[in-house]
């Protein structure tokens, strides 16, 4: 009996055994291949042991590190830290834990995370047990990263344009001295009033839209024009670029703005606009009063020199009857001297048609279009067709001014294809849309070189333009296959 309990004792202590070198084989390997290296001091500071982590760290194999000093691998200018640190250990802190650097064989030193504590309950006293985990990667991203705010915040902060960061919601969480100069405020105020409270009320609409279009994700940057208020109540005039900003993930996180001041540029291109604007009313008021006196002119030619010429030339018929009458030879130079009366009446007239066209006064615009249209043909031997849509030609309600200027612009256009085209067919069209009439002139000739539009000896197409632009309207020189189109778009009343 006594014998059976011996051998179940020995048979639970050879299953003892096993668990334990089972154990310990398991712990061996687990210490060898852990992800972290360990390392054994003594009291002196140098090793007594590592595993294959620690030595791959290192680059030096697990023999050549025993009996090596600890301090061999860290960095000089580390050094003091851990001595300063091994110290306290050694004073009475059970652990302590720093960033090092540390030297690694044949390579790069590297940024490792150090843990170190005393323990006697398996080492012998003043065995210091050392854990090494290599945060290289992490340190370096880092202080890129830090680096990069750093930059960042400097250029944020030193920016010569306003800048503005703020969260998902809107709301201002920074900005920069700029902004504050910029609109009157400091930093705090400008913080609690936020865009909403600064924003000029005519942009406040699109400004928000643009904002939450922006934190929807439907927009990742966005320019505007839009006015901010100053403190002191005037209206700054800003272009801003807003930029929405994301994580590692993708994920939005927030935006930056930034603000520039554009008021200088505004009130210029206001004053210009005024300039511009003005001289337009200038040139609509020349021409209005050139008009007048075309006028003037053609009715006092008429009424002057036109019965001047039909008195002498009846004084001249008189003369000669009565010769007749009485038997008398006819004298050749009266008869001639009738003949250039008539020439001169001739000339007269046309110079009155070409001041001021009788027809555009008595017979309407329509009528007056046409007339010169035929006019033109006959004389330089066109091909001259004019087509005036039938409920355009109904309309009654063109002024006099607008009348003057379809006039004008027709007969600068055709004078145009006389001297520039060499053409041998002109299509008029004219039609009435949307409040407006709409003039085409079509020329099958050797089209327009566009260069000339911007040049200052173009008068005749810049005085087209301006005629146009006075009552709201446009021109528009378009290059054809064979030939040029004219198309001209006349508001009939001012705003349309």
């Amino acid at each position: 009996m006594q014998k059976i309990e011996l051998e179940m004792q020995n048979e639970d202590l050879c299953r003892t055994q096993e668990k334990l070198r089972s154990t310990s084989e398991l712990y061996c390997h687990l210490y060898e291949q852990a992800p972290v290296g360990y390392i054994s001091m003594d009291a002196t500071g140098v090793i007594i042991h590592s595993n294959l982590t620690a030595s791959s760290l290192l680059a030096v194999s697990p023999q050549t590190l025993l009996g090596q000093p600890f301090t061999r691998f860290i960095l000089e200018d580390d050094q003091d830290i851990f001595y300063f640190l091994r110290r306290r250990l050694f004073d009475g802190d059970t652990s302590f834990s720093s960033v090092l650097r540390m030297r690694r064989e044949g390579a790069d030193p590297f940024w490792a995370m150090l843990e170190a504590k005393v323990t006697q309950k398996h080492f012998a006293p003043g065995v210091v047990l050392l854990v090494l985990n290599d945060i290289n990667e992490r340190t370096v991203a880092a202080t890129k990263l830090r680096t990069s705010e750093e930059r960042f915040r400097g250029a944020f902060e030193n920016s010569s344009v306003g800048m503005i960061m703020a969260d998902m919601h809107g709301t201002w969480i920074k900005v920069n001295q700029a902004l504050c100069e910029m609109l009157g405020y400091t930093e705090p105020q400008l913080l609690t009033m936020g865009y909403v409270g600064l924003t000029h009320p005519d942009d406040l609409t699109a400004s928000i839209e643009h904002a939450q279009s922006l934190y929807r994700g439907e927009l990742s940057h966005y320019r505007i024009e839009k006015r901010y208020l100053h403190r002191d109540g005037h209206a700054v005039w800003t272009v801003l670029s807003a930029t929405l900003l994301r994580d590692a993930s993708g994920r939005a996180q927030q935006y930056v703005g930034m603000v520039e001041d554009i008021s200088s540029r505004k009130l210029a291109l206001r004053a210009l606009e005024l300039s511009h604007e003005k001289l337009r009313k200038l040139v609509a008021h020349q021409e209005h009063t050139k008009e007048q006196e075309r006028i003037r002119i053609a009715r006092e030619m008429h009424d002057e020199l036109g019965s001047v010429l039909s008195g002498v030339k009846a004084q001249i018929s008189v003369a000669l009857f009565q010769d007749q009458q009485n038997g008398a030879a006819l004298q050749s130079r009266l008869t001639d001297a009738c003949t250039l009366l008539d020439t001169a009446a001739d000339t007269v007239r046309k110079v009155i048609t070409e001041l001021r066209p009788s027809v555009l006064d008595q017979l309407g615009i329509w009528a007056a279009l046409e007339w010169h249209a035929a006019e033109v043909a006959s004389r330089a031997g066109l091909v001259c067709q004019v087509c005036i849509d039938a409920e355009t030609a109904l309309l009654e309600d063109i002024d006099p001014e607008r009348s003057t200027a379809l006039f004008r612009i027709l007969q600068e256009a055709l004078t145009n294809v006389l001297r520039h085209a060499n053409a041998t067919q002109v299509n008029i069209r004219i039609h009435h849309e949307q409040g407006s009439i709409t003039l085409e002139v079509e020329d099958d000739g050797k089209g327009i070189d566009m260069d000339i539009l911007s040049t200052s000896s173009s008068w005749g197409l810049t005085g087209m333009a301006e005629r146009a632009r006075y009552f709201g309207g446009d021109i528009r020189f378009i290059p054809l296959e064979h030939g040029t189109l004219v198309r001209l778009r006349l508001p009939l009343q001012v705003g349309i």
